[in-house]
């Protein structure tokens, strides 16, 4: 099983970095990662464990020209950045087994014509988890009920130039992976851990025409106003297990200051069949209307050309006088603008931190 797994990550380590070799016009960096298994809920204490992997990141920059100063007397530069990254960790208990991720990746950096540079980023996508939750085989693993799962991280380092072109660096990360809920259980995997490790820039003075596509747009919607709808589904418990949905529509007003940061309020409709039952699956005897909940949002996107990097927070107006669900809820997510008028977004919607469901639809722009 370790030779095998050995091999698939040697395949996609070597397809990825000559793919972003042959195309990177900004930084390749390479890390070691070495940390500890965060366990979040008294399920998962079993799972405590040092963990270690490594990450490749493949990042561009915005043209300098587009870049801005921190100030007018200030030689500090704040440029944004995006890419992707493949990050494998050893979650360092055969029970919890490995995973293996890959993601889109945007943040940005803060230089000074001094060596030192200090960045962050998030990276948001997919990771294959090899070992996941059986009631008979694996019951100690109530992390992850499912292979495929979404990932998120977080990691802020600080680097130093040796020479014009290779970077030294070292940072913490938080890397986060769950479902969902679209299968039981989803209590999570939370790492933290420190990265070291080394960045490359090929080609960066001479090469312009990639960073060009990144260029941003201050009008980047035809009106600031849209409507939007999307779906999710969860699996409902571990004792009923079965996949119902949610459908939401929202309208929300944007405001836009800059090129890189918009802003935006709005109202959010959710039809939730998760009301229907209870833990067990028992009919809850109640019609479509009591399911209905309307929330109040206030969210941010940090825009990357056609990508956007959306955070959110809400507050219930109405709810069922059932629920059991907090006042607030609060989601990370990405947008993507397929044209001048139509937006594609996905959403991770959570309580308290606690992951509810992911959501997918469109955004129309009036």
């Amino acid at each position: 099983m370790i030779k095998n797994w050995k091999k698939q990550f040697g395949c996609f380590l070597f397809l990825f970095i000559t793919v972003n070799y042959c195309y990177s016009q900004y930084s390749l960096s390479l890390q070691y990662l070495r940390g500890e298994m965060l366990p979040h809920s008294e399920y998962t204490q079993p799972l405590k464990a040092m963990v270690d992997g490594v990450q490749i990141d493949a990042l561009w920059k915005l043209r300098m020209d587009q870049s801005s100063k921190l100030t007018s007397s200030s030689n500090a530069a704040y440029c944004p950045k995006i890419g992707g990254s493949l990050i494998f960790i050893n979650n360092g208990l055969s029970v919890s087994g490995y995973q293996l991720g890959v993601g889109v990746t945007m943040g940005a950096e803060m230089s000074t014509k001094k060596e030192w540079l200090l960045s962050w980023s998030l990276t948001h996508g997919l990771s294959y988890v090899s070992e996941k939750y059986d009631t008979f085989t694996k019951p100690i693993n109530y992390a992850i009920g499912s292979y495929i799962n979404f990932l998120a991280q977080l990691k802020i380092e600080a680097q130093y130039n040796v020479l014009p072109n290779f970077s030294v660096a070292l940072g913490a990360n938080l890397t986060h992976v769950s479902n969902a809920n679209f299968a039981k259980p989803n209590v999570g995997l939370n790492s933290i851990h420190a990265n070291i490790g080394v960045i490359y820039f090929p080609n960066e003075v001479y090469n312009t025409e990639r960073s060009s596509f990144y260029l941003h747009k201050r009008r980047y919607y035809t009106s600031p106003l849209s409507v939007g709808m999307r779906y999710a589904i969860r699996a409902h418990t571990l004792e009923y297990p079965n996949s119902l949905s949610t459908v939401i529509t929202d309208i929300q007003y944007r405001i836009q200051k800059s090129a890189n940061h918009i802003w935006d309020v709005g109202l959010e409709f959710f039809s939730d069949d998760n009301y229907k039952f209870d833990k067990y699956g028992n009919s809850n005897d109640i019609t479509n209307s009591e399911q209905w909940e309307l929330g109040l949002k206030f969210g941010h996107q940090y825009v990357f050309g056609r990508l956007g990097l959306r955070t959110d927070l809400g507050m219930y107006l109405l709810k069922p006088i059932f629920s059991e669900k907090p006042a607030f809820y609060n989601c990370f997510g990405i947008d993507y603008r397929l044209s001048q008028n139509w937006v594609a977004r996905t959403r991770l919607k959570a309580h308290l931190n606690i992951a509810d469901y992911m959501e997918f639809g469109f955004s129309y722009l009036l």
